[in-house]
């Protein structure tokens, strides 16, 4: 079970879109989300990992707390939720807070509340209905998946992570279209 650290770039229960400019290194606001839906867990990125949307690898922190931005929070990462955004692979790995001994005894998502599961999945299903575009999540993956995704997207950033976000997609496009709709 790998523990890595995360900056938040949402924290738990707001309805405020930040996101990390790699060129600026600042965390900027992008959107408020159109509709009632609020995150229902912090939400950050690893800066060291580069998915495959041309952004830091997202993660979802589980715990009781809501972090303010730019917190980097160390989480042992439980598994993963595969999602398409936009026609983009944006894989969404899902940890817990690795400080907080109210989560010692969580190792893996089947250690994780079915109906925080359902949440996490219903928001990413819904949140841009009223932007009228189109999410496609997959099924949630195992911590060893997560681990082999979350190594892949550090190997991408040490290679890759120099180039423009457009320049990227568009090489990744070529070299994995299988990552694109």
């Amino acid at each position: 079970m790998k523990t890595i650290n995360v900056t938040i770039e949402i924290p738990k229960k707001t309805n405020v879109k930040y996101e990390y400019d790699r060129k600026t290194k600042e965390v900027c606001v992008d959107r408020i989300l159109f509709g009632t839906n609020v995150y229902p867990q912090n939400y950050g990125f690893i800066k060291e990992a580069l998915d495959y949307d041309g952004d830091e690898l997202d993660c979802l922190v589980i715990a009781d707390q809501s972090f303010s931005c730019g917190i980097k929070v160390p989480t042992r990462i439980l598994g993963a939720m595969e999602m398409i955004d936009d026609g983009e692979t944006d894989t969404k790995l899902i940890g817990v807070i690795d400080c907080d001994p109210r989560y010692a005894s969580y190792k893996t998502l089947n250690d994780v509340p079915d109906h925080c599961l359902k949440e996490i999945k219903d928001f990413f299903q819904n949140y841009k209905n009223l932007q009228n575009k189109k999410v496609i999540v997959k099924d949630f993956k195992s911590t060893k998946w997560a681990e082999k995704e979350y190594d892949t997207c550090v190997k991408l950033m040490k290679k890759y992570g120099s180039l423009e976000k457009d320049e990227f997609i568009a090489k990744m496009h070529k070299l994995h279209p299988e990552k694109y709709c």
